[in-house]
């Protein structure tokens, strides 16, 4: 295996694994639960991206388009999806609103706000 396969391989383990701990987090842990939430919230919109990419890929994996998005999406996110995550942290850390849904949804509309500030910063 080369250097490049191992990068995709340690990122979309990363991104696929933010996700997972945030729900272990959310279901075991009612301390840390108004963290895990803004945190999930916030890295939902990529995930549901990365399914609709793995949906395509699993339908139609000969199609070049869909076999060069499914390999390449996991290393072409990674800053977005760490820079969507900082973001998230940082937020979780307000004390309002208590309610954890309200803060998972403050977390999913902080998504494309995060990545409009980042794509204006480069």
């Amino acid at each position: 295996m080369n250097n490049e396969i191992y990068l995709s391989v340690a990122a979309a383990a990363f991104e696929l694994g933010v996700p997972v701990a945030a729900i272990f987090v959310l279901l075991r842990s009612p301390r840390y639960r108004q963290f895990a939430a803004v945190a999930l919230g916030a890295v939902t919109p990529l995930s549901v991206f990365f399914c609709i990419m793995f949906v395509s890929y699993a339908i139609n994996p000969s199609s070049e388009d869909n076999n060069f998005s499914f390999h390449a999406m996991w290393v072409i996110f990674f800053i977005v999806y760490i820079a969507i995550l900082l973001v998230g942290l940082a937020l979780s850390f307000i004390p309002r609103p208590a309610n954890s849904y309200v803060r998972f949804f403050i977390g999913c509309a902080l998504a494309p706000v995060a990545y409009a500030l980042l794509s204006l910063t480069t």
